[in-house]
């Protein structure tokens, strides 16, 4: 239910919009491929495994398609209208597809999430994007 209701309001915002529709229309099928494939391990609980489940490769060609910049806003105003830990996580992995400053401040921004799992994956990501600019990985403890 909360899928449809997340694809629902992106394909609304993209109905309403003349200049992104195809964007947001891919960013909300990532999230549908993304959320089925991790959504049943975090309702059992499963937080960490949920995350450690590889993403089909349907999914990571639609968030490779739109890791640019408008890809990147849709992707946060994903995540901040979240409800569950995985439309969180799934918005963080597919939107940190786009290696950008902005980017690394987003992912920063949830390593500090109070949600493990999610303050892990955010970490994780952007240790990830540090490595690729040859800066060194952040550490800090994860959060209880």
């Amino acid at each position: 239910m909360k899928t449809r209701v997340i694809i629902t309001v992106l394909s609304a915002v993209a109905l309403s919009t003349g200049c992104g529709p195809s964007v947001r229309t891919r960013v909300a099928n990532a999230m549908q491929g993304c959320l089925a494939v991790r959504n049943p391990a975090f309702v059992r609980g499963e937080g960490e495994r949920a995350l450690s489940i590889p993403l089909p490769p349907a999914v990571d060609s639609l968030a490779s398609g739109t890791a640019y910049t408008f890809g990147l806003i849709v992707y946060q105003e994903t995540a901040d209208q979240a409800t569950t830990q995985a439309e969180v996580t799934c918005a963080l992995e597919l939107g940190s597809r786009y290696e950008s400053e902005d980017t690394r401040d987003w992912l920063n921004y949830f390593s500090r999430h109070p949600n493990a799992p999610v303050a892990n994956l955010a970490t994780r990501l952007l240790d990830g994007q540090l490595r690729q600019i040859g800066a060194a990985p952040q550490t800090r403890a994860a959060p209880k």
